[in-house]
C-alpha cells in the first residue's frame, strides 16, 4: 500500500511540471497562463489528501538547503532543498551546485515540503 501511494504521489508530481512545461523561461507553455508565479493543487491518493505546490521566478539566493526565487510580483519566496531534490538544468540533469542567481527556475513541492523538484533555464546572451 505504501509503495503504490508514494507511487501515485511521484505520479501526480511529474505532471505537475507538465502542466508548467516551459514555463521557467517566462513563456506560459503547458495548460499554466503566461506570468503564473505560484499554484496550488490539491489531490487525494487513498483518501489522504495532498497538496502540491509550484512556484515560478529567478533565482535571488542558493544555499545547500534553501532557493530563494523572486517571483514576478516582486515576492520572495523561501523553498527547502534536500540532498533528494532533482534538478534539471537547461533539459538536462543536474545538481543543486549547478543553481546560479538569476536563473529562471520553477520548483515543485508537495505537502510544504522540500523541493522534490527543481527545474532551472539559464539565458544565454
Amino acid at each position: 500500500m505504501r509503495r503504490t501511494l508514494l507511487q501515485a504521489i511521484a505520479a501526480t508530481a511529474a505532471c505537475s511540471l507538465a502542466l508548467a512545461a516551459g514555463s521557467a523561461s517566462g513563456a506560459g507553455g503547458g495548460v499554466m497562463p503566461a506570468g503564473w508565479t505560484h499554484a496550488e493543487i490539491n489531490y487525494a491518493v487513498g483518501r489522504v489528501p495532498h497538496t502540491l505546490i509550484l512556484d515560478r521566478g529567478r533565482v535571488a539566493a542558493v544555499t545547500p538547503t534553501s532557493l530563494t526565487l523572486r517571483e514576478q510580483d516582486g515576492s520572495m519566496v523561501q523553498i527547502g532543498l534536500s540532498s533528494s531534490t532533482q534538478v534539471t538544468v537547461n533539459g538536462q540533469p543536474g545538481q543543486l551546485s549547478n543553481i546560479r542567481r538569476f536563473a529562471n527556475a520553477v520548483t515543485q513541492r508537495i505537502d510544504g515540503g522540500p523541493a522534490t523538484q527543481v527545474r532551472v533555464t539559464f539565458r544565454f546572451r
